[in-house]
């Protein structure tokens, strides 16, 4: 029995060894099995960890070179879109971004790269994750929209049709502050370029939202948000309105004081461009009680701010005689008057607007306009500026500050503009007499001309070469103060100013000249004169105004200063001949006449009688005889003094 036993334990110890070997063996397998797999797995994702770096490093240099303009023509050759669009919806974040983030670079480098966008269907990937994705691809996704929109209407009705402005204006309620602004700004962009965008913002419900982040602290969200709003409302009084009645003009003007230069910019833009419609939308801006800030954002050190400030100014002041007055009382002609002479150039112009706009409504504003020394400066801008919109806008004003008149019209002479405007007739009279420049400085001149009752400020235009358009008028006003100024019609002729009528006369009008003098005056007419002659004949007015003026002097005179008077007179002395036989019997009692009256005198008894030999007309006898009378009559006196 013990044997026995000691037999199975034996077996049993020589199984449970089996049985540990058999273990020991499987674990090692399965050991071995996972090790293997899990070598496996790691080299698996080495290679797309790798294919995704390498996704996000090509994106990220596609950005960076697209920064860069100069490399936007190389990456377009390298069909870099197809590339960039399926990474669009790449399941990598960073990559998604960085892929919005640089077609958005392309498209704001290029129009070209933009319509290759948008044919290539990459706005709906871009709509499609749009709402989904982080702040950051929300962020490059409004960028690409924006960048995209910005070229033109096409591009931008492009943008719409894809439900992108739907996409946007929900951005415009993120918690992120950087997110709106890029909405806002892609808003901005789209409904800049005509009313049927713009309209198309508003319907999407964009002003509220517009108006809730222009109250967000972040000052680059406010600016953003009042220049989308501006570029809603300067397409017409519709959209304008629909900006007003979301208190908009409440809430902007709330920080018109701020330090932040590029806010006022905004702020002043986007009020301009409300009040340049209609007058209720302009004073819906005035009752904001903003002028006093308006004028010392004129003073504003940022150029840009002053420009907005005036255009304000002169949006308002268009409109009716209230508001013009209104900002005079208000004191604002002086800040428009400094402005206008310490800006240059294109800012120049809404200046020069506003203070014609409120010297053509009345007397008083313009002579307010003249009190406030707007017409020196006016000389000086039509001497420094070239450009003719500025120049016609600047002829425009002073023709609206002198028509009022003649005391409007004499400061403005005073200060030399006349010589200026006939100099810019001058220069354009062949180049384009249909420009705007040359009609509105025809008018102003015309406008100063027809109000001068001082002729020594009309003198200097009076020449043979002034322009017809302008001569006209300047004769017309001759003729209408000659008749009645004594003084002037002599001061006329010491100037030289009738000489130059009959010169004005032989060129425009020979019909009032003698024949002999047209005559003798033809070889001096140039082909010029004569194609100008041949078109002008026919104004009976200008040969009215020009026969009027003759009229108030003797006939003598009229010839006297007539061109070619003096050679007609020596052309009759040369073909004169003197009739020798015919003048005998003349000259002979003439002369015994004289030699007759000689005998006569030397017979008196005085000696001290004047000699009369060198007299040869009756005059001279008559002269000598009287004086030898009181001769006579003096001797008598003496002889009867010495007597008593």
């Amino acid at each position: 029995m013990e044997v026995v036993n000691n037999t199975k334990i034996k077996n049993l110890r020589q199984d449970n060894i089996l049985k540990s070997k058999d273990i020991q063996n499987t674990n090692s397998n399965a050991k071995n099995s996972l090790i293997s797999q899990t070598y496996s797995q790691r080299s698996v994702m080495n290679v797309f960890e790798k294919y995704q770096h390498d996704r996000l490093t090509f994106v990220q240099a596609v950005a960076d070179l697209a920064s860069r303009e100069t490399n936007i023509q190389a990456l377009q050759s390298m069909d870099v879109i197809t590339l960039l669009k399926p990474l669009l919806l790449d399941s990598v974040p960073g990559v998604q971004q960085a892929a919005a983030l640089a077609l958005g670079r392309l498209a704001n480098y290029s129009r070209e790269m933009a319509y290759i966008m948008v044919n290539n269907d990459i706005l709906s990937q871009l709509i499609y994750s749009l709402s989904e994705k982080n702040h950051f691809y929300k962020k490059a996704s409004c960028f690409l929209l924006r960048a995209i929109s910005k070229h033109n209407a096409e591009l931008a009705t492009a943008v719409t049709n894809s439900g992108a402005v739907n996409a946007l204006v929900a951005c415009l309620e993120d918690f992120d502050p950087g997110v709106k602004e890029a909405a806002a700004w892609a808003i901005g962009y789209i409904a800049r370029h005509n009313e049927e965008l713009a309209q198309v913002v508003v319907d999407a419900g964009s002003i509220p939202l517009l108006v809730l982040c222009v109250q967000e602290p972040e000052i680059s969200l406010k600016r953003i948000a009042i220049s989308a709003l501006a570029d809603i409302a300067k397409h017409s009084p519709e959209m304008a309105q629909a900006v007003v009645d979301a208190d908009t003009i409440h809430f902007i003007t709330m920080y018109i004081t701020h330090l932040d230069n590029k806010l006022q910019r905004q702020i002043c833009s986007c009020l301009a461009h409300i009040a340049k419609h209609n007058i209720d939308l302009a004073e819906s801006v005035v009752d904001m009680d903003i002028l006093p800030n308006i004028f010392i954002c004129m003073k504003s050190p940022d150029p840009y701010v002053r420009k907005n400030a005036a255009s304000l100014i002169c949006e308002l002041t268009k409109h009716s005689p209230d508001l013009a007055q209104l900002i005079v009382n208000s004191g604002g002609i002086v800040p428009i008057v400094e402005y206008l002479k310490e800006s240059s150039g294109n800012a120049r112009m809404p200046a020069l607007m506003a203070l014609g706009y409120i010297s053509a409504f009345s007397e008083t504003l313009a002579m307010s306009v003249i009190l406030a020394k707007a017409v020196p400066v006016l000389a000086i801008v039509l001497d420094e500026e070239v450009e003719e919109h500025l120049l016609a806008a600047c002829s425009w004003t002073i023709g609206q500050i002198s028509r009022h008149s003649p005391d409007h019209a004499k400061i403005v002479a005073d200060n030399g503009i006349l010589i200026k405007l006939l100099h810019i007739i001058k220069a354009t009279i062949n180049e384009n007499t249909n420009s705007d420049l040359f009609v509105k400085t025809k008018r102003a001149m015309k406008a100063i001309i027809l109000k001068i009752l001082n002729i020594e400020l009309l003198d200097p235009l009076l020449e043979v070469d002034t322009p017809y358009c302008v001569l006209k008028h300047l004769v017309a006003q001759y003729a209408k103060l000659l008749p009645y100024d004594i003084a002037s019609r002599r001061a006329f002729v010491i100037s030289s100013g009738l000489a130059k009528i009959q010169q004005i006369a032989m060129k425009y009008t020979p019909q009032l000249i003698s024949a002999d003098l047209v005559a003798s005056n033809k070889s001096k007419v140039s082909d010029e004169d004569n194609y100008i002659e041949e078109n002008a004949t026919n104004n009976s007015k200008l040969a009215e105004a020009i026969k009027t003026i003759n009229s108030c002097y003797p006939e003598e005179i009229v010839h006297y200063y007539s061109p070619g008077y003096s050679t007609l007179l020596l052309e009759k002395l040369n073909n004169y001949k003197y009739d020798s036989t015919q003048n005998e019997d003349n000259d002979t009692n003439n002369i015994e006449e004289i030699f007759g009256l000689q005998n006569t005198t030397n017979d008196s008894p005085d000696s001290n009688e004047p000699n009369l030999n060198s007299a040869t007309n009756e005059s001279e006898v008559g002269i000598a005889t009287s004086s030898n009378e009181n001769i006579k009559n003096d001797d008598m006196i003496d002889q009867q003094e010495s007597s008593d």
